[in-house]
């Protein structure tokens, strides 16, 4: 892992926490149940950055260049590990833990990899 991912691993993994809070304060069980990572959690925060990894060294893969590519291919990556947890978890069919993946994984995801591509192309450019 170079040091160009590895910034972009904690430049996303900041920046879907954050998303991830703030959707969260949206009043609803819709978003509680599906958002809302505790801030003061050093836990939650380790892990948005190993998912600031992935996404990442997923995006590193693809090349994403530009925010809409990495923010296209976030989105895919998220409603993908989304509806996995989603069906993982499930006892008994739940929709709403369904539609709860698709809509987080693409929100916190699409944001994460926006991010990482233009963590990537800032440090490009700059070397």
């Amino acid at each position: 892992m170079d040091k160009n991912c590895i910034i972009a691993s904690v430049v996303a993994g900041v920046a879907m926490h954050v998303v991830n809070w703030l959707v969260g304060m949206v009043p609803g069980d819709f978003f509680a149940m599906n958002f809302g990572a505790m801030l003061d959690s050093w836990q939650a925060w380790v892990g948005s950055v190993f998912m600031g990894g992935v996404l990442a060294t997923v995006l590193g893969w693809k090349g994403a260049g530009d925010p809409a590519d990495g923010a296209k291919a976030g989105a895919t990556v998220g409603v993908l590990m989304g509806l996995g947890s989603a069906f993982a978890g499930m006892e008994a069919f739940d929709v709403m833990a369904l539609v709860g993946g698709i809509v987080a994984g693409a929100i916190v995801y699409g944001i994460g990899g926006a991010t990482v591509s233009m963590t990537t192309s800032a440090m490009a450019s700059d070397g």
